[in-house]
């Protein structure tokens, strides 16, 4: 592992900000990729729900017993959904157990990312503009970050593993 004492890195981001792609990238360096959306739908099904139709406060649920769940991993890369800074409990958790890193990003290319994959349901965006939800997500990640880096000038994997190593030893 290139992160000296940086046992565990989480991810938190808007959707389409490369949450996933950092996450692949650092299974190179010897960290398992753990996929949250992947964990979300396993416990949907066990419960026998379908998480594309449920409330947001139950797949907030959903995420959270995901996310909990995580108490015992080590040298993983933890790539969470968007909507994780809803859940204090999960938050607290990541914070625990990970350096949690904030990949920034501006409006205008989460907008452009989601016109080429499709808008994808966004929890909490319910009477908000996806302006107004991409401000309240940015207060709420950089809230709970040990460390942002602004993917529109840092996206190379190695200079983002230094700034974490870096900042984790602080």
């Amino acid at each position: 592992m290139i992160c000296n004492n940086v046992n565990n890195i989480s991810f938190i981001g808007m959707a389409g900000v490369g949450k996933s792609y950092f996450s692949n990238k650092l299974i190179n360096f010897g960290y398992e990729h753990i996929k949250v959306d992947e964990l979300i739908t396993n416990l949907a099904n066990l419960k026998g729900v379908n998480k594309e139709t449920i409330s947001d406060s139950e797949f907030i649920k959903l995420e959270e017993q995901a996310i909990l769940n995580l108490k015992e991993v080590s040298e993983s890369a933890i790539d969470t959904g968007g909507s994780v800074i809803y859940s204090n409990e999960a938050m607290e958790l990541l914070k625990e157990i990970s350096v949690v890193v904030y990949l920034k990003d501006s409006l205008e290319n989460i907008k452009k990312r989601f016109d080429v994959r499709g808008e994808p349901h966004l929890i909490g965006i319910e009477g908000k503009t996806f302006e107004e939800l991409f401000q309240e997500r940015s207060e709420q990640y950089q809230k709970y970050a040990d460390v942002i880096i602004d993917v529109t000038k840092i996206s190379d994997i190695e200079e983002i593993l230094s700034i974490i190593g870096s900042k984790s030893q602080k």
